[in-house]
């Protein structure tokens, strides 16, 4: 629920930030300039485990860079999720840069945990397994396409969930899977990695 404030003029969508505090869980990352205008990073804080020993012992910086999501001849603009979702693994190399990397294959992990914490629905816990070994080391566009399905399932779920922020509202009248786009993965704690997404209103 938004208010407005009589003594300060309201702000405006073209006048908010773009900065969300899960970039500061990236290693030298800034905030990216969308060429879209209509295109806004999801504001996210980066997990931390809710266990204070683990928070005391565990490994809070990042060990492995994140790996970014692009169309070839574009920098950190981000893969709409629809097309990772959709396209076949043939279409993907063509058009996304470095579609058939092997991304996760120097970390020796078996499987990594995903988690998505969307502005307004903190409360709902969102922790998925993605397995990087199932037909050999995971590539660029199947990690793309397992973090997308992801995606879909969270918003297919919690689409008649009260939101604590208007918003970042999910659903039919809000925001809806074919709105986001995957900039990149980032490393945020141990094997818990998050997706820094973008939402693109057009």
């Amino acid at each position: 629920m938004s208010y407005l404030n009589p003594l300060h003029p309201p702000v405006t969508t073209a006048h908010r930030s773009q900065f969300s505090s899960l970039g500061g869980a990236v290693h030298g990352s800034s905030p990216s300039t969308f060429l879209s205008p209509f295109r806004r990073r999801l504001p996210q804080a980066p997990y931390t485990p809710s266990s204070k020993w683990r928070n005391a012992t565990g490994r809070l910086n990042e060990i492995h860079s994140a790996i970014t999501f692009d169309f070839i001849g574009y920098s950190r603009q981000g893969v709409p999720m629809r097309e990772l979702s959709t396209r076949s693994a043939n279409a993907l190399s063509q058009m996304i840069q470095g579609a058939e990397d092997h991304v996760l294959a120097h970390t020796g992990l078996a499987r990594i945990t995903l988690r998505i914490l969307w502005p307004g629905y903190e409360h709902i816990e969102w922790a998925r397994s993605v397995e990087l070994t199932v037909h050999g080391p995971i590539t660029r566009s199947q990690l793309g396409a397992a973090i997308s399905m992801n995606f879909a399932r969270f918003i297919e779920k919690n689409r008649s969930e009260t939101a604590r922020s208007s918003e970042w509202h999910i659903g039919p009248n809000g925001i809806r899977f074919e709105h986001l786009v995957l900039i990149s993965l980032c490393n945020v704690f141990e094997d818990v990695w998050q997706a820094d997404v973008a939402v693109d209103l057009r």
